[in-house]
């Protein structure tokens, strides 16, 4: 540690003892000066948890010889969402070093939850990891559309970070050097996608906005297809009855498409497909059962509305032969007397069970 910062950390604990020792629970330091990539220019990071509303108060930003410093001051849900790895800034935590802590009890959570992080990285990867992946790389297509829509350069700079997490996330663990390293720390990675350095590195060194958003499209497609290879490895599919009851709530998706065609209305075609589609998308996804004829939306054209009702058609024959291939039953009426009987015969068993 820089003999200034030494200083100012010492500076800091003074004010604490004196001022604040009632309101702090911990104060810790990270970054460049904990991993020892500081220079005589870099800043102390420094996280200090409020005991009370007093604590609080503590927290600064303050400019020091030519360099900003920050005084960071956050609870403990905050370092529990570092611990857990729903913030990826894992590393804060994780690489970070105890200089004040009021009692044992404040000193033990802190070593608990840096336990936690370690638990995770040499544990299996678990569905909860590959959904949080997921979510990042959600946000990276969301990124995608603000990059292609407004030219926005930095857009491109959120998706490799993004894809970064997305990946570390998939091989449980994170980044200790934030961007500094990051790419290097990225190509240590136990799994990566085939070509994926090279292709993160097109989204910096093209020279053109059609050139960046291409880059990008590459980037976030090769992670896509190998977060899907990921999740199939560790998530079982879902069994068809679990979707018992969908085909009753989505028979009238194909009764709006049917009737919407026949009047030539394009518009409500198009919308209550693209719902019935989105419903098929996630049925075939959970279940890994993948069948081309239930992709009917391929076939939509505003031109030839009658062709496109035979393919929703298709669709539907082919929905309710997975049903029954998977003995899930399908209920239907011909007579509301029957529906009546159906739903006594629901509270009668409902009695008899409680």
């Amino acid at each position: 540690m820089e003999k200034h910062h030494n200083e100012l950390l010492e500076s800091i604990m003074d004010v604490i003892k004196a001022k604040y020792s009632n309101d702090v629970s911990i104060l810790f330091i990270y970054g460049s000066v904990v991993n020892g990539t500081a220079n005589e220019n870099s800043d102390l990071d420094m996280i200090f948890v409020p005991k009370t509303e007093r604590g609080w108060n503590l927290a600064s930003t303050f400019i020091l010889n030519g360099t900003g410093n920050d005084l960071w001051c956050v609870n403990w849900e905050r370092l529990e969402s570092f611990a857990n790895f729903d913030d990826m800034r894992v590393s804060i935590l994780a690489n970070s070093h105890l200089v004040y802590y009021a009692s044992e009890e404040d000193r033990e959570r802190y070593e608990k939850l840096k336990r936690q992080i370690a638990e995770i990285q040499n544990g299996p990867l678990t569905p909860k990891l590959i959904e949080k992946a997921n979510q990042h790389l959600i946000t990276a297509k969301r990124y995608y559309a603000e990059l292609c829509l407004s030219n926005n350069l930095s857009a491109a700079g959120e998706i490799l970070f993004e894809i970064s997490d997305t990946l570390c996330l998939l091989n449980h663990t994170f980044l200790h050097f934030g961007g500094k390293q990051m790419l290097k720390e990225l190509s240590t990675l136990n799994r990566l996608p085939e070509g994926f350095i090279e292709t993160f590195q097109k989204v910096v060194a093209v020279k053109d906005d059609e050139q960046t958003q291409k880059a990008c499209f590459d980037l976030i497609n090769c992670v896509d297809a190998f977060f899907k290879t990921i999740k199939n490895e560790i998530i079982l599919p879902v069994s068809m009855s679990h979707f018992t009851g969908l085909y009753e709530e989505l028979s009238s998706h194909w009764n709006k498409i049917r009737y919407s065609c026949e009047k030539g209305d394009v518009l409500s075609v198009f919308l209550a497909a693209s719902n019935l589609q989105a419903e098929l998308n996630y049925v075939q996804e959970q279940t890994g059962i993948h069948n081309p004829d239930l992709n009917f939306i391929d076939y939509y054209n505003p031109d030839n509305l009658s062709s496109f009702a035979l393919a929703a058609n298709k669709a539907e024959e082919t929905f309710v032969k997975i049903l029954k291939d998977g003995n899930v039953p399908i209920v239907s009426f011909n007579n509301v007397g029957d529906v009546k009987n159906m739903l006594m015969n629901l509270v009668d068993s409902s009695s008899s069970s409680g």
